[in-house]
Parts: C-alpha cells; sequence; structure tokens
C-alpha cells in the first residue's frame, strides 16, 4: 500500500488498471484503495484488497503523519510474512515516509534493509533496474562523509556477484559488470579508495564474474559494452536510472522476488490525482517475470 498520504496507492490502481489483476493480491486497508479508485475514475476492483490492514483514520494527503506510518508499516509486516512463508511468488512495495515510519517506531535505514531482516537475508543489496540500465549499490542510505570507509573490497566483490547472477537469471546470457570509481576521474583525486574498489574487482574476478573498472562515473551511462554497473553510493546510480526510466528498485539477496517503483510518495502532489503510474507498472511487471523466472 504505501504511505496512505503519498501517490502509493494511487499509482497502485493506475497500475493495476494498466497491467491486469490476474492472481495479484493487494495488501492494505480497502477504504483507503477505494478512495484512490474513486478519485483516479478506474476500474479497480476493491475486492482484490486484502482489508488486512486498518484504515488509519482521519489524513491528509502530503503530510508526513504517524497514523499513516502506523498503517504502512502494517503493510509492509503483512508483505513481509507473505513472502518470508511463501504464500506470495513476488512482493511489490508502493513509495513510504521514512519520516513517517519513524513516527510509528520502525528502526530499519529504509524497505530493503526491513524486509532482510523480516527474511533473514544477511547481505541484501539495492538494485536500480530500467531497460536501459542497471546499477547496484555498494552503499545506500548514508550521509557521504561516511560513504569512503564503507567502500572495502568484500563489499565491491559480493555486489558484483549478486548483480552478475541477476543479470544472468535475467537474460540467459554472460554479463559483463563495470564498476564505478568513488572519486572523480577515479584515480586522479583518489585517496585510496579506488585501490580497495580495483581489489574488490579482481576478488569477484576470481569468483567468475567479468568485473572491469573502476571506471570514471560520469562515463557510466554512454558505455554500451557493460551490461550492469556497481555504483558506491546513492545518487551516483539513481540520478541516471531516473533519467532513463522509468526505473525499478529490486531487492537482491533476498532468495524472492522484491520490487518497488523507484521514486518515493511525492507529497507535493498526492491526492490530486495526477501521479505517473509508469514506475509502478514497471515494477509489476519485472515482479511478475521474475517470479515466473524463478518458478513462482
Amino acid at each position: 500500500m504505501g504511505d496512505p498520504a503519498g501517490i502509493g496507492p494511487e499509482v497502485v490502481v493506475k497500475a493495476l488498471a494498466a497491467t491486469g489483476t490476474r492472481g495479484t493480491l493487494v495488501i492494505g486497508s480497502r477504504r483507503v484503495f477505494e478512495r484512490e479508485r474513486r478519485r483516479a475514475g478506474t476500474a479497480f476492483n476493491p475486492g482484490l484488497v486484502d482489508d488486512s490492514v486498518p484504515f488509519p483514520g482521519r489524513f491528509r494527503p502530503g503530510l508526513v503523519q504517524e497514523n499513516c506510518g502506523r498503517a504502512a508499516l502494517a503493510a509492509l509486516e503483512r508483505g513481509a510474512e507473505l513472502l518470508r512463508q511463501g504464500g506470495i511468488a513476488a512482493l511489490v512495495t508502493a513509495p513510504v515516509s521514512k519520516t513517517a515510519l519513524r513516527l510509528a517506531g520502525f528502526g530499519w535505514p529504509g524497505q530493503t534493509e526491513f524486509l532482510a531482516g523480516r527474511i533473514g537475508a544477511r547481505r541484501p543489496a539495492m538494485l536500480a533496474w530500467t531497460p536501459r540500465f542497471k546499477a547496484v549499490f555498494v552503499t545506500i542510505h548514508l550521509p557521504l562523509a561516511r560513504v569512503a570507509r564503507r567502500v572495502t573490497a568484500r563489499r565491491v566483490a559480493e555486489k558484483a556477484e549478486l548483480l552478475d547472477r541477476f543479470l544472468q537469471a535475467e537474460s540467459g546470457r554472460a554479463s559483463r559488470i563495470g564498476v564505478m570509481a568513488l572519486n572523480p576521474h577515479g584515480e586522479e583525486f583518489s585517496l585510496g579508495e579506488e585501490e580497495r574498489i580495483r581489489s574488490g574487482i579482481a576478488l569477484a574476478r576470481e569468483h567468475g564474474v567479468d568485473a572491469s573498472g573502476p571506471w570514471p562515473a560520469d562515463t557510466a551511462v554512454g558505455r554500451r559494452d557493460i551490461d550492469g554497473w556497481v555504483a558506491m553510493y546513492h545518487d551516483q546510480a539513481m540520478i541516471p536510472a531516473k533519467l532513463l526510466g522509468p526505473g525499478v528498485n529490486v531487492t537482491l539477496g533476498l532468495g524472492r522476488v522484491r520490487t518497488s517503483p523507484l521514486h518515493g510518495t511525492a507529497f507535493d502532489i498526492a491526492g490530486r490525482g495526477i501521479a505517473d503510474p509508469r514506475s509502478m507498472i514497471a515494477a509489476i511487471r519485472l515482479a511478475r517475470r521474475l517470479a515466473r523466472l524463478s518458478g513462482g
């Protein structure tokens, strides 16, 4: 469901109207989705909603509110439970407000870490997926001042291996992995980070990954000889992914399929019925395809 005060419920009803609903369970509050169905004027059937999340009560679209955070967290808990138990083949999550979630007692940096904790995955990774550009992150939700110390050879190799497995499963062929440098121009302004990145590339290659780099990040988008990238921090890959979208957030390393749209709650337009559902459409379609490939 996502945050009821954001655009999550709106893009869900719009996306399902476009993609079809066969075999789909919608987790959340039926009253929230019925409200969005009326606003969007879609043929969405509220009977698809499991109604496992209590209606949050009065709330205003576009604002951070604790009751909306509680509703979003309840939907996440239900989705994680079903995914862990095998009750669903894939989970597509709608955008949440991290601030509202924290007001509701949420103790994780983001949904990726939450799902990993609930499912018991030790080394999850976030993949920004678009048809033209794909990148996995060595670090995600960290202040830039703390990124360099978290860039280690082990983490670089680990993310390259996860990305390689995903790309080969998705395409059915060998993949070529490019690894981004941390610093501008790569080696030129490095304080030793690029040496650690290079060691990670070597370790990944020892494990059979066709990895190369570290390449200056500003050259990544134009490369056509690379199937996927390992980025060192969030915005290094999110900016090109959003420009080349519609983008999808895929969680790697769960042993299960989870996707979400590659955007946030968009509080500035929530409740106006004008949200673009293309990223949610892409997230649903990719989740269904990945579930088929995994035999789900």
